[in-house]
């Protein structure tokens, strides 16, 4: 039992001081650095879309598409679990 004990402390520690330690220094830099990774995105995001007017500009265009085939599929998943529960039921031998 105290083998069980100390292996288990023995990795959680092993894992969690690093990880712990790398968790504090990226959010270290990120704070530093926060601005110029976004004016760096932003820069990106211009360059590869079409006509530089940005990604989140063109995402926002494509919303309603988007929107339309996840309540679109939503519905045939419905009308399918409820299609196979019906099938399950008239197929069911009476007791």
């Amino acid at each position: 039992m105290r083998k069980v004990q100390f292996t288990a402390v023995f990795w959680t520690l092993l894992l969690a001081v690093p990880l712990t330690a790398l968790a504090i220094s990226v959010t270290a830099y990120l704070t530093e650095h926060l601005v110029e990774i976004g004016a760096m995105l932003l820069t990106i995001s211009r360059e590869t879309s079409i006509s530089a007017r940005g990604w989140i500009i063109e995402s926002a265009e494509r919303w309603p598409e988007v929107a339309g085939m996840i309540i679109g599929q939503l519905v045939i998943m419905t009308i399918l679990i409820f299609a196979r529960r019906k099938e399950m039921a008239e197929n069911r031998k009476p007791e």
